[in-house]
């Protein structure tokens, strides 16, 4: 995961937002009206629209469209709307504005920009730099970067930064019957109906400025940070492919209606990977923390874009578990009735609270926004500030004072992170994060590994099944005895009872998988003649090592990393193996049980690393330990396809 790259420490401007103007178009939209104005693909009912509504607890939403299908405003004219509306709260004279920064997923026109199409609806306005930012949820967030970094250097003293979706009219059926005719009139797939009930429209525009607002109160801008991680992610939201592994362009179809029917040009999702969005964006969350750019308990509004309630679980259980949640009653959301208007949302979500009466001088707000596209997390860090007042000039010149990041590829020393700790922080809040960001940066990593990317891909064999029960049969036989080894070494009764009743749970379990081996045409001869690969070696050799030293509590960091598989990912493999392959349940036996039972293991492991004897050193070689057997078992499955 790359560094967040700190502001230069001597910028002599601060940037402000002092204006947030909005654009809902027509009248809430509530769930039951919905397919009144998208309309029935095949004149049927949608058949998954009341599951996925369900689940992302949206209520109301808004469509720049009619019960006829006709677009009533121009994603454009929408985006213009909110900068007017923004201009208006102001009283300002628009010919003041120098910059004009917009963004959109799917913009009116293919050419020109966006920017160029907003601009040229807003008459008003002077000529300007005007400059277009397209993507998915983070667009919105690159554009107000922008304006901000702009504002910052002196380049510009007024500038407006807008965010604009219309997404319905991407989900009118007469879209979709091209495809549906193809198939046959089968059911639209999945991919393609769920984001018919999750987007909707809508703008929000803020008038960022070089000092504060003289009448009521401004945003000042601590800091901006995206990120993407498109070079070790595939595609997760889409569109202009039919087939997101062959990446062929719509483009590349004879002609657009060869293009339609293959459903090329539909929005479509993967959701079968947007987990890994909610983890990355938590990751980079905790990062933040332990670089001390962001103080969960200073924090008093945290506003986070996600998609949809049922991730709001998911995130708070990884904050959770990180030590570095954020109360709820602090969190602030209109997801439920405004809808998911996707790089637009966190404006919306802004200018609601920003004029919510809400807000005092000092708070802080940070914004957190995943996107899926292709994996982008953003992250913006707000405090509020009085007005100024008209006797005060527009020569202050605040600074910014931000701290660096350490790199993930070259990160400080657990003992100098821990030791970095607030005194608010007591050291296991502060082992929980930096175990929490090894198991994160680990997750992240395994689905790099060839063996496991094959798994997620739909790619998997039975020859890669038979791998990796092969690479595993050796550290699940060594676990009972480096957990007995390290017992007979420890002095703390408790953990010493613990330890001795985890290896007693553990020293059968290879026999699961090698019945899972056979059932699935290997020899048990084989796998029990079967050479430990270079990581598997690696990994015995250093917990063994650890497990004869004296008093070995850092092997806490082992049964983290080693128990978290089992918790989080085993039976995740396990369904992904058993569809791929078409097993039966008794043929994933092993995978499948751990990711039933070792829930428990991590409760009893919880206990420990919050005891009352953890120190600063305890805690910093519990946290290296991790690091090195989540490395070495990496190693251990990259070692499969060699």
């Amino acid at each position: 995961m790359p560094s967040f790259t700190p502001f230069d420490r001597a910028q002599p401007r601060a940037a402000y937002i002092t204006h947030i103007g909005k654009c809902l178009p027509g009248e809430p939209i509530a769930n039951d009206e919905m397919e009144a104005y998208l309309g029935q693909v095949g004149d049927r009912p949608s058949r998954v629209k009341a599951r996925i509504l369900k689940s992302n607890g949206i209520q109301h939403r808004y469509y720049a469209l009619d019960r006829q299908q006709q677009t009533t405003l121009s994603n454009s004219q929408m985006a213009a709307a909110a900068v007017r509306d923004a201009l208006g709260q102001a009283e300002l004279d628009p010919k003041t504005i120098d910059l004009l920064a917009c963004a959109t997923t799917w913009p009116d026109l293919l050419v020109p920009g966006f920017a160029s199409m907003v601009h040229g609806e807003l008459p008003e306005l002077a000529s300007v730099e005007a400059t277009s930012h397209q993507g998915v949820c983070c667009a919105g967030v690159a554009a107000l970067k922008y304006a901000v970094a702009q504002v910052q250097l002196g380049q510009k003293r007024q500038a407006i930064a807008v965010s604009s979706e219309l997404a319905s009219r991407l989900f009118k059926h007469t879209r979709f019957e091209a495809e549906t005719a193809h198939q046959a009139g089968a059911a639209l797939p999945f991919d393609t109906e769920f984001l018919r009930w999750m987007l909707s429209d809508g703008a929000g525009a803020c008038l960022v400025s070089d000092r504060p607002s003289v009448n009521g109160l401004s945003l000042k801008i601590e800091w901006i940070e995206s990120v993407s991680h498109a070079n070790s992610h595939p595609l997760c939201m889409y569109a202009g492919v039919d087939n997101p592994t062959e990446l062929t362009s719509w483009m590349d179809f004879s002609d657009q209606g060869a293009a339609a029917a293959a459903g090329a040009l539909n929005l479509r999702q993967n959701i079968r990977l947007l987990d890994q969005v909610v983890q990355l964006g938590v990751e980079g969350w905790i990062r933040l923390i332990e670089a001390g750019r962001v103080h969960p308990d200073q924090v008093d509004w945290l506003l986070c874009h996600y998609s949809s309630h049922f991730f709001r679980s998911q995130i708070i259980n990884l904050l959770e578990q990180a030590g570095c949640m954020i109360p709820e009653e602090r969190w602030f959301t209109n997801l439920y009735t405004r809808g998911n208007t996707g790089c637009a949302s966190i404006y919306l979500m802004l200018e609601e609270l920003f004029n919510s009466g809400k807000l005092r001088p000092g708070q802080q707000i940070f914004c957190f926004v995943p996107e899926s596209g292709r994996f982008t997390t953003a992250y913006m860090l707000l405090t509020v500030v009085e007005a100024t007042g008209p006797s005060q000039g527009s020569d202050a010149e605040p600074t910014l004072a931000v701290a660096a990041i350490a790199s993930p590829d070259h990160p400080p020393s657990a003992t100098a992170a821990l030791e970095a700790e607030t005194p608010e922080s007591t050291v296991s809040e502060a082992l929980l994060r930096q175990l929490m960001l090894v198991w994160l940066t680990f997750e992240r990593e395994l689905r790099s590994v060839p063996i496991v990317r094959r798994l997620h891909r739909g790619e998997f064999t039975l020859a890669d099944y038979r791998a990796l029960l092969r690479a595993l049969r050796p550290q699940v036989v060594d676990g009972a005895r480096w957990i007995a080894r390290a017992a007979s070494n420890m002095t703390d009764f408790e953990l010493r009872s613990h330890l001795i009743g985890h290896a007693r749970d553990e020293h059968r379990d290879f026999q699961m998988l090698e019945r899972d081996y056979v059932s699935v045409g290997g020899q048990l001869e084989e796998i029990l003649a079967a050479e430990q690969n270079i990581g598997s070696e690696a990994l015995s050799a250093f917990i063994f090592q650890r497990a004869s030293r004296e008093n070995p509590i850092d092997l806490l960091g082992s049964i983290f990393i080693v128990e978290g598989l089992g918790n989080r990912m085993a039976g995740q493999w396990a369904a992904l193996i058993q569809q791929s392959l078409g097993l039966d349940k008794t043929q994933i036996s092993f995978l499948s049980y751990h990711g039933e039972n070792d829930e428990a293991h991590v409760k009893k492991l919880d206990a420990f690393l919050n005891a009352d004897w953890m120190t600063v050193a305890i805690a910093a070689r519990i946290v290296k330990t991790a690091q090195v057997t989540a490395r070495l078992y990496r190693l251990q499955l990259e070692e499969i396809d060699l």
